[in-house]
């Protein structure tokens, strides 16, 4: 089956599942619920006997390094074929090479003296380009991600989160970067481009043990700057509203790991928290004051779907699997947002009467 028909039916059947957790089906919406619950939502009574099917939210981590690998690999792929596509490399191919691109599908064999040369790829710089970009906003986000995990937050030994929401966890980011990666794959030419590519110029060297012939040395860096105006102006608006949302949900992480770190930056100013040290307070929640905070109670998750939006805009909002991934991220989250709302509500008497769950002014 084709990876995008894959997809497609993944991310459907993950929006479905979302639609679940709204529904008043009973039993089946709760324990749709209970899976998508983490950190506050699903505290273990002690560390030493947590509720079974579950692992600790600091395993968040995981999620990142396993999507680093994936994003990292497919981007680095897609950008040599980008610049195969800008500057190509004349260069002659054995029988050997023809014959595994043939296997692959892609490329044509001169009747002649047995050898060919690379197709001209030219044609296929603007969706080599425009796939660049999505999977490099990509990289940004899961290597911030990571980052947070590893140096800003501090995790209470009492959060949890289901082990079917960990196992959801760790298909995302790959099958996220798998649906950035293949949002050209219904023109088969470029399909049929790329694998020649990855045969020809990546696998083949790596199998001879030689380095792949794909950098002219020619291009100088100039060149190689000015290859990139060629982005549409939907491009460029999708890149400055992911900043949007990556820039503010960065600032909301520290706002939040400010509430339990003796000293943390919000970007404006530091933010003391002295009982934090003290052990019996520990896993002590507070309201969240500032930015975004001010208007809703998950301004992290309004943030993380600011910058999912910028990869709709980013692609022209013409490819349906992206569409569904933001509808996913959506769902997940307004689900996710809106029992953190009504659990800040519950704890807090204080708690602002006018933030919404996700929404300004609206939900």
């Amino acid at each position: 089956m084709d990876v995008t028909v894959l997809l497609r039916c993944g991310w459907g059947l993950a929006i479905i599942s979302c639609i679940v957790e709204f529904l008043p089906l009973g039993r089946l919406s709760e324990v749709a619920r209970d899976f998508s619950r983490r950190g506050k939502l699903k505290l273990s009574p002690s560390p030493e006997k947590p509720p079974r099917f579950t692992v600790p939210q600091r395993w968040f981590i995981h999620f990142y390094v396993l999507g680093t690998i994936v994003n990292t690999a497919l981007l680095l792929v897609v950008l040599l074929f980008a610049y195969a596509c800008t500057f190509p490399v004349s260069a002659r191919e054995s029988p050997f090479s023809i014959m595994m691109a043939q296997m692959g599908g892609g490329g044509s064999v001169d009747a002649g003296d047995g050898v060919t040369s690379v197709a001209d790829l030219n044609e296929h710089q603007f969706p080599a380009w425009s796939t660049v970009l999505l999977l490099a906003m990509m990289e940004l986000q899961i290597f911030r991600r990571l980052y947070e995990c590893s140096h800003v937050f501090s995790y209470s030994s009492l959060a949890r989160m289901h082990l079917a929401a960990y196992l959801v966890g760790l298909i995302f980011y790959p099958a996220a970067s798998m649906t950035l990666f293949t949002q050209h794959f219904q023109d088969k030419q470029y399909v049929s481009a790329l694998r020649t590519f990855v045969l020809r110029r990546l696998a083949l060297p790596c199998l001879h043990h030689s380095l792949p012939s794909v950098l002219n040395p020619q291009i100088s860096l100039l060149e190689y700057m000015k290859s990139m105006r060629g982005l549409q102006w939907f491009q460029w608006v999708g890149l400055a509203v992911f900043f949007l949302g990556w820039t503010q949900q960065y600032r909301c992480h520290m706002l939040l790991a400010s509430l339990r770190s003796k000293k943390a930056h919000t970007g404006i100013h530091g933010i003391e928290k002295p009982f934090s040290q003290d052990k019996r307070k520990a896993d002590r929640y507070e309201i969240p004051r500032g930015s975004w905070f001010e208007w809703v109670s998950c301004a992290h998750y309004l943030g993380e779907i600011v910058l999912y939006a910028g990869f709709v805009i980013g692609c022209g909002g013409t490819n349906l699997n992206i569409w569904l991934l933001f509808a996913w991220v959506v769902g997940n989250l307004s689900s996710t947002a809106l029992e953190t709302h009504v659990w800040y509500k519950t704890k807090f008497e204080d708690y602002p009467e006018s933030r919404r769950a996700l929404l300004p002014y609206i939900f």
